[in-house]
């Protein structure tokens, strides 16, 4: 599992449908879609429903809770990130 995996994957749950996710991704839908399955085939689990509607993201219970976990990673990534820049000035 990568961070650009993960990332595709909050994007989609964020946007609510995968044409909006890969508009603000700045990749295709199809791309997009491959991370999903990339993502799923990683953790060995599925996140999110497939069905009729395709485009629109639904998520399975353990997406659900991959979703919390997932979001909680990226937001203490980025903390760091932003504290990363002053301690590189001492």
């Amino acid at each position: 599992m990568t961070l650009e995996l993960m990332n595709a994957f909050l994007s989609a749950v964020r946007s609510g449908n995968i044409p909006a996710a890969a508009g603000f991704l700045g990749i295709s839908q199809v791309c997009l879609s491959e991370r999903l399955q990339m993502l799923e085939n990683n953790i060995g689990f599925t996140l999110i429903q497939r069905g009729r509607s395709i485009r629109s993201v639904i998520l399975t219970e353990k997406g659900k809770q991959f979703y919390a976990l997932s979001a909680k990673i990226m937001d203490v990534l980025y903390e760091v990130e932003n504290i990363k820049s002053p301690l590189r000035q001492d």
